[in-house]
């Protein structure tokens, strides 16, 4: 009696979350007054009737496998720049001479500048100043 009991018990826990898990959900496709089109759980007020859907899971779904191996290769990309970027400090030297050489060029495009141009020329003028200016803010205050 008591075997027949544990069955019928361990059956409805099998069963259940099966059932629940494959509970159908109607979507309905609604064009609204304003012309947008609207995706919803309950009908429309025109009385339409759901959609078809070819695959009515929702949630997560499992990567194809094209897409796991695309996913593998960022994340050891990420890995060894993560790695690198970590190693990477430079000596107090190192970035004083650095720092010391984006002045030099700096002041070689403000000169540049100052001295005149050709037209071609001004747009990568102004943008090299830039960027040396935003280095100098940024690495050698």
């Amino acid at each position: 009696m008591r075997t027949l009991s544990c069955f019928v018990a361990s059956a409805i826990f099998l069963v259940v979350p099966f059932s629940v898990s494959r509970a159908r959900v109607d979507v309905y496709r609604c064009e609204l007054a304003d012309g947008q089109i609207s995706y919803q759980q309950t009908p429309c007020h025109g009385g339409s009737k759901p959609m078809k859907l070819r695959d009515q899971r929702s949630g997560w779904s499992a990567l194809r496998p094209g897409e796991k191996a695309l996913l593998k290769g960022y994340r050891e990309k990420a890995k060894t720049h993560h790695r690198k970027a970590s190693t990477r400090q430079a000596s107090p030297a190192k970035v004083n001479k650095s720092c010391w050489n984006k002045r030099k060029q700096l002041e070689a495009v403000r000169s540049r500048l100052h001295r005149g141009y050709k037209l071609d020329e001004g747009d990568a003028l102004h943008r090299k100043r830039d960027n040396f200016e935003d280095y100098l803010r940024q690495f050698c205050s």
